[in-house]
């Protein structure tokens, strides 16, 4: 029979546990080279956490194969809570209906943590376009052949490209690129009548006068661009399509600790530096628990794996 006082430490021993959480280095993978906005935000929320929790956060790139090389290597990592990731929409709401014989399952092998951010995309024209608004785009659309461009087939950028044209009803024909300076080039040059981007890559050409944005997929204006409509006031209904950037792990993690890295990531997304930072990388700052970012998933891929049937997407 065991004593009062082995009973009270019984009981004492997993709140210690939690509490202790984390009592070593974490580690975070992403999938996004050195530079670009994730790692860049990445890093600065790394350096935060580490603050909070008194330990070291690194942060560790798996760029390429779109996202399967990084997710990968974090499944395999053990569910304790000391390795996660930052994971972008495409790599678990597009790559697993457009690729073949994934080595892991998205959805049994990944545990949601935190909905870190939204990331909503710009459409833009030369500053001389005779687009001058949404409208007139739907409208030109429908009169004449159109371009538009953006990233390559199968990105999120194409795939909202793809959804956005057909609750317009717009028919123009869609110009992959390898990058953002090659699309915003090609329309300067007039190579392009219409472009999709992030509100990072386009400001600097918008405020300069070389580029105009149309209208923007966020539900409300974007702080950085303020006078940039939004879908939704361009006459799209409710529609705003916003990828987004979760943090995530492998199965199994306690939940005492996904509740602790969600509550430190919430806590830090409020800060007024920390949301003018990811506002100038184009991102939205949401905070958002577990179970929302669970929710996310489930909407989004739901929307996606019969588009991409439709379209036969298929990605190396």
């Amino acid at each position: 029979m065991l004593k009062p006082f082995a009973i009270a430490l019984a009981l004492l021993l997993p709140a210690a546990a939690g509490a202790a959480y984390p009592d070593k280095p974490v580690k975070i993978i992403v999938s996004n080279p050195p530079g670009g906005p994730v790692d860049v935000m990445l890093r600065v929320l790394a350096s935060k956490l580490s603050t909070a929790w008194g330990q070291a956060v690194v942060v560790e790139n798996r760029p390429g194969a779109s996202g399967i090389i990084s997710t990968g290597a974090l499944v395999k990592s053990a569910p304790d809570g000391y390795t996660l990731g930052m994971v972008v929409a495409s790599s678990v709401t597009i790559v697993p209906f457009a690729v073949d014989h994934l080595p892991f399952d998205p959805q049994k092998d990944l545990q949601p943590v935190a909905l870190v951010a939204r990331t909503p995309f710009l459409f833009i024209v030369p500053s001389d376009s005779p687009i001058k608004t949404w409208q007139d785009f739907v409208r030109e659309s429908k009169a004449r052949s159109l371009t538009v461009g953006s990233f390559s087939i199968g990105t999120a950028f194409h795939l909202v490209w793809e959804q956005t044209a057909r609750r317009a009803g717009i028919k123009a024909l869609y110009i992959p690129s390898s990058s953002s300076g090659k699309t915003q080039n090609d329309l300067i040059g007039g190579q392009l009548d219409v472009g999709l981007d992030a509100p990072s890559s386009s400001k600097g050409l918008i405020d300069s006068g070389r580029l105009r944005a149309l209208a923007i997929t966020s539900p409300q204006r974007f702080p950085g661009l303020p006078d940039t409509p939004t879908l939704r006031e361009s006459g799209m209904g409710d529609y705003a399509p916003q990828p987004w950037i979760g943090l995530m792990a492998p199965a199994g993690v306690p939940a005492d600790r996904v509740a602790r890295i969600q509550q430190s990531v919430a806590d830090i997304l409020k800060e007024p530096a920390m949301k003018a930072q990811m506002e100038t990388l184009g991102m939205i700052p949401i905070g958002g628990s577990a179970q929302e970012l669970a929710d996310t998933i489930a909407a989004d891929r739901a929307q996606m794996e019969p588009l991409i049937k439709e379209l036969g997407i298929k990605l190396q």
